[in-house]
């Protein structure tokens, strides 16, 4: 068999989706299954999120356009990357970074507590993408240890934006409930209006106590018993747990969202003073060949249809000042609005 007879076949049977050669499923969702895949040219690996079109209801097509939105604007080494988004008829491909350190949840659930040094580098990066997503007015809404993936070098990355959402500003009220029951905060289960960025805060509450004593700060037989645990913020410490960190999580874990710490309070809070904010804490990761190549052939295709727009613009009388060429001012930023299939 020829090269590009392999080629089709593995697009047909699925074990190819563009440049890209599937492999072996690593996790599954209510709408998409993850698939492990590399770059037929890079050989990057990535994770393929497919998503069956004909299960998608109206509120999960909403979450997902959320999702994509909030993704294709995050930039930074403690956020999972979207590289890219394919559409086929009945199925829609989100290419993301993979992460293949496994996720924070199994980690504690297999070998329990993080040590004190350990818990600072994780928090701190989480900490540092939080800062950065509310800076950019995006609200994850569903922050959880099963969120929280490492790289093979350690390195933290957020992920699993189904339930984010853009705010004009932080002050903006949401009103629907996102997220998992236990990192839930107490103006959620009061179906109250509720500000993103203190849910987020509550919810880095939950993860930094998880972290530090193996356990759940809130746990209960039914949701009833759950809800009112939240509501009326109760919670036991370990005495164990060091003076620093104690108030730290005492500072997030507050009923009132006004009366929590912010995110700049805990970024000079006493038990993170020792840390350096972000990248002295892990190895750097090594530059992507995979977004390098992405970035590249963007570029390539704006150039291209740039020069196009021109040419017509040109043959219908449209020049520059005296005659002069045309310039096409700002020419990208219409050509990224006007594209939400690819990045």
């Amino acid at each position: 068999m020829c090269k590009d007879e392999k080629t089709i076949k593995d697009l047909i049977i699925g074990r190819r989706v563009g440049f890209y050669k599937v492999r072996g499923e690593i996790g599954c969702g209510t709408f998409s299954r993850v698939k492990l895949a590399f770059h037929a040219l890079t050989k990057d690996k990535v994770a393929l999120k497919v998503l069956d079109k004909t299960r998608l209801d109206s509120q999960a097509q909403r979450l997902l356009s959320k999702e994509i939105s909030s993704m294709e604007c995050l930039q930074h080494p403690n956020v999972v990357c979207l590289y890219e988004v394919m559409e086929k008829p009945s199925r829609l491909y989100l290419v993301l970074e993979y992460a293949g350190g496994g996720d924070l949840h199994n980690r504690l659930s297999t070998q329990g507590k993080l040590s004190e040094n350990a818990c600072k580098i994780t928090f701190a990066q989480i900490l540092s993408a939080i800062k950065y997503m509310h800076n950019i007015n995006v609200i994850h809404r569903d922050l959880k240890a099963e969120n929280v993936l490492f790289t093979s070098s350690g390195c933290i990355k957020v992920a699993d934006f189904g339930f984010s959402t853009q705010v004009s500003n932080r002050n903006d009220a949401l009103d629907t409930f996102c997220g998992s029951p236990p990192y839930a905060a107490p103006e959620l289960f009061r179906d109250e209006c509720y500000l993103g960025a203190s849910v987020d805060v509550w919810a880095m509450g939950v993860l930094l106590f998880f972290m530090v004593t193996g356990t759940m700060p809130f746990r209960a037989e039914t949701m009833g018993k759950l809800r009112r645990c939240v509501i009326e913020c109760e919670y036991t410490l370990p005495p164990w747990v060091p003076g620093p960190c104690q108030r730290l999580i005492r500072g997030i874990l507050k009923e009132a969202p006004a009366d929590r710490y912010a995110v700049d309070q805990m970024l000079g809070c006493d038990w993170l003073l020792p840390v350096q904010f972000p990248w002295t804490l892990v190895p750097p990761e090594p530059a992507s060949p995979l977004q390098g190549l992405l970035d590249s052939e963007r570029r390539d295709l704006e150039e291209e249809v740039e020069e196009e727009v021109r040419g017509l613009l040109e043959e219908l009388g449209f020049t520059g000042p005296q005659g002069g060429t045309l310039v096409l001012i700002s020419f990208s930023f219409f050509f990224n609005a006007g594209t939400t299939a690819s990045r």
